[in-house]
């Protein structure tokens, strides 16, 4: 049966046996009695255990540190205290003892004659600490027993260690004490056998903690992928959210795994603990509500929420020894919550509903859990030594698991049905559709490609008569002012007192025939352009001379203004390129640098072959004039708008050089950018095929066919 079984079948069952033998009683039933736990019917060489529960002798206010090799008789203790037991629960001359204070557990054993097997002690956590010597010689502690709170240091850390007996009795002193806790003293048996049984009974306890914390984490990232996958199922939020506290519990309780990391602080671990407690009871709540929801239920829930807020608050802010006795309200909500769910799923299988059937039973598994952990934390349970409400989850967490998978398969199934019947539907559907479609697409096809074409025509036209519109309303008067300068020019040579002046107004027609001219040029190619008529020729010509022309033509204007014009050729100055086209590229981009740089300024002209790469040829224009700011960089080329700004000595233009000069650049395959900061001056850059551009595609277009 057991080959049968798959790999988590085994795991579980293994696990199982683990528990069971390591909460199993001991082979040994003897008791203190008086002090004194009587072994002599041990025989030499057996293996045992016994936890020496019983009557420990009790020394309140006194530490006993003993004497090696000898053991003294005559001490008379302040009572018999009942252990697994607090002191505070101890009565001397019928007074209780207080909770905060030190004092020391006696007791002694007697072992058979001559028996000299190396003994184990397990020794379990104590409030708050406490050191133990045999016969007078320290052989463990925990933390520092002190006899004053200043000197004291709490520590919760299972241990345990082995002595070899020199003789027949042994005298056990535990020194401890408690400024911490509301507690102080045993609430855990302490055991002591042969060294190789208790440290074997000590690796599986540990082991199984560590087991079913893994197995609990695992289940934990299984229910909350779920719930990420379905958030609509706040059930499974909540059960997550139970599973990682019980998950985290035995790292901060019994059998604090959290030493394993090298978590030794006290205050720690203990506000640690009641975290996950308080956490664990209110998404308990939840669930239960969740499962079984009636309104008073719900209310129920609620309370538990707020008292949970103050719990948070007081375990963060409060005194240890104050806030751990919230743990008799954590204690009493789970049994109500648990005596709740019982009686809800007693409800439900007696409505015949077989699910109830298998909750009863891990209700019941829990709360079998719960009461043993309760009788364990308020040292009312002499066997137990571990927290087992973690071990006992899993009972629940398969049963959740079994009706998660139960409903997932379920709706699987009820949408592979639906599917199947939708997609009948949608054939019969799809068949009627495909006819009218059909008839539908053909017609549809037509209007909307007509409407597309009128919808981009209006669109063209309309843009086209708005822009139209913009330019000659400026041109009307762009071309008005030349006109009119060289008509009174004109005039001027006429008269004779002006014919001393005769170069210097020849000079001012020609200024003003030349603006004329670059205006009527730049609106007869942008026209051409609107109509998609731009002549486009492309040839290998020499940038140096096309930039030597425009400087020379250029050049009154920019001696008027007293504005130095430097050229600088670096490499080859060829190119790829519309000789006509460039050339109005060039007059614009050089005009533009003369009338916006002040009396007195510079320009600048670079034409050099492109660094990374010999098929392309860069032309870079500069000026350290007036500007250009970052908003209206972003619309210089391609702005719905046409304006024009005054140069710096009045000059006016149409507004539409910079948008021919990027329209006739995209026409010669090239790309033009601008680089500028107001009153910092401006640099554009044109970038235009090299002579080798030309040659490719010539080559490409003149390859045999």
């Amino acid at each position: 049966m057991y080959a049968r079984m798959g790999v988590p079948g085994r795991a579980f069952l293994t696990l199982l046996i683990l528990l069971l033998i390591s909460c199993s009683p001991e082979n040994h039933s003897a008791k203190v009695v008086k002090g004194v736990l009587d072994l002599r019917h041990i025989e030499q060489g057996d293996d045992f255990t016994v936890r020496m529960n019983g009557e420990w002798e009790f020394f309140f206010g006194t530490f006993i540190y003993g004497t090696p090799g000898e053991i003294v008789d005559t001490l008379t203790p302040d009572c018999y205290g009942k252990v697994p037991g607090y002191w505070s629960k101890y009565t001397v001359d019928s007074l209780q003892l207080p909770r905060f204070g030190y004092g020391t557990y006696r007791a002694l054993i007697i072992l058979p004659r001559g028996y000299r097997d190396r003994m184990g002690f397990d020794m379990p956590v104590f409030d708050t600490s406490y050191e133990i010597s045999i016969n007078g010689v320290t052989l463990a502690r925990n933390g520092t027993p002190a006899r004053s709170r200043a000197e004291s240091i709490p520590s919760y850390e299972p241990l345990f260690f082995s002595y070899v007996p020199k003789s027949d009795t042994l005298e056990l002193l535990i020194r401890v004490s408690n400024y911490e806790h509301r507690r102080g003293g045993f609430w855990m048996p302490l055991k002591t056998g042969t060294f190789h049984k208790i440290q074997t009974d000590f690796t599986n306890q540990w082991f199984i903690s560590i087991a079913v914390s893994g197995m609990l984490f695992a289940s934990f990232l299984f229910f909350f992928i779920f719930y990420l996958l379905d958030r609509r199922d706040r059930k499974l939020l909540m059960f997550s959210i139970l599973v990682l506290c019980l998950t985290l519990r035995p790292f901060l309780s019994a059998p604090y795994l959290a030493t394993i990391v090298d978590i030794r602080n006290w205050q720690l671990i203990i506000r640690g603990e009641y975290l996950i407690l308080y956490f664990m009871i209110t998404s308990g709540a939840w669930l239960a509500y969740l499962i079984y929801p009636t309104q008073w239920f719900r209310r129920f829930s609620i309370a538990t929420d707020i008292i949970f807020l103050f719990g948070i608050a007081a375990v963060i802010l409060l005194p240890v020894h104050l806030f751990t006795y919230s743990v008799w309200f954590i204690q009493a909500t789970a049994l109500l919550a648990l005596i709740y769910v019982i009686m809800m799923s007693i409800r439900g299988i007696a409505k015949h509903n077989r699910i109830d059937i298998l909750y009863l039973a891990a209700f019941l598994a829990i709360t079998v859990g719960v009461v043993a952990d309760i009788l364990l934390s308020n040292a009312l349970e002499e066997n137990q030594q571990l927290y087992i409400l973690s071990f006992l989850m899993l009972v629940f967490v398969f049963i959740q698991a079994t009706l998660l998978i139960r409903d997932w398969v379920r709706r699987g199934q009820g949408r592979e049905k639906l599917a199947m019947q939708l997609e009948e539907l949608n054939r019969n559907l799809e068949n009627r559709v495909k006819k009218r479609t059909a008839e539908l697409q053909e017609r549809t096809d037509e209007l909307n490609s007509r409407n597309e074409q009128i919808a981009r025509q209006n669109r063209k036209l309309s843009e086209t008569i708005n822009l139209k519109n913009k330019i000659f309303s400026v041109i009307s008067h762009d071309l008005r002012s030349p006109v009119v300068n060289i008509l009174y020019t004109l005039y001027m040579l006429k008269e004779e007192e002006f014919r001393d002046k005769t170069e210097l107004l020849a000079d001012s027609c020609i200024q003003s025939s030349q603006q004329l001219i670059t205006l009527l040029e730049n609106m007869l190619v942008w026209g051409r352009g609107q109509e998609d008529m731009i002549r486009y020729a492309p040839a290998e010509h020499d940038l140096a001379d096309l930039i030597l022309t425009n400087i020379s033509i250029l050049k009154d204007g920019s001696d008027r203004k007293e504005i130095s014009l430097n050229f600088t050729q670096v490499g080859r100055s060829k190119g790829w390129f519309d000789r006509d086209l460039v050339d109005i590229v060039i007059r614009n981009l050089l005009s533009n640098a003369i009338k916006y740089t002040n009396h007195g300024g510079k320009v600048t002209i670079l034409v050099r072959e492109k660094e990374d790469s010999g098929d392309w040829v860069t032309i870079k224009i500069c000026d350290n004039g007036v500007g250009i700011s970052a908003e209206r960089q972003k619309r210089l080329f391609t702005g719905d708008e046409i304006t024009s700004t005054p140069g710096t000595d009045s000059e006016k233009g149409t507004g539409i050089g910079l948008r021919l000069v990027h329209e006739l650049v995209t026409i010669s395959k090239g790309t033009i950018t601008v680089e500028s900061k107001p009153d910092n001056g401006s640099c554009f850059t044109v970038i235009l095929p090299g002579p080798d551009q030309g040659k490719k595609g010539r080559d490409f277009f003149n390859q045999p066919s």
